[in-house]
């Protein structure tokens, strides 16, 4: 065994933007889908996607999560095909570079795939040292930085 891992007590918590379940401890959703609570009746928030225990609550076991994001994934590509990810008044964006585009538009923070592939070889590292397959950041400013030096 690589690595065993004991979680007690998770509690996920509110995004700010979104309904959350506070008794529950979850986004409200509809196979992945965010609902929004802004209204008398839950509507879908349109491009909006949760997975894991923050959709469904902390429960189950790996091949939980996995069902869970296949469920999300399928909603994802539902849209898609529907066209819910293209403004008829634009050019439709696609991929990587629409992603990036609308990021950008609305001035929000990200790590990069660059600034992951740093933070991966950090905590690798760092486990190593510790004679560990690797040593989780889990501090947001921290996980930052080491995106950002590498």
């Amino acid at each position: 065994v690589g690595i065993v891992l004991k979680s007690i007590g998770y509690k996920s918590l509110p995004i700010e933007g979104l309904s959350f379940d506070k008794y529950r401890g979850v986004v409200p959703n509809l196979r992945g889908r965010v609902l929004s609570s802004e209204s008398e009746t839950a509507t879908v928030e349109p491009g909006l996607y949760v997975v894991g225990w923050l959709k469904r609550g902390p429960t189950g076991i790996v091949a939980t999560n996995l069902h869970c994001a296949e469920e999300t994934v399928d909603s994802i590509l539902e849209d898609d095909r529907k066209g819910l990810f293209t403004d008829p008044s634009g050019p439709k964006r696609q991929g990587r570079r629409g992603l990036l585009e609308i990021l950008e538009q609305k001035n929000a923070r990200y790590v990069p795939f660059d600034g992951w592939e740093k933070i991966d070889t950090k905590e690798k590292a760092d486990g190593e040292l510790k004679n560990k397959p690797r040593e989780k950041i889990t501090r947001w400013n921290e996980l930052l930085e080491a995106a950002r030096e590498g």
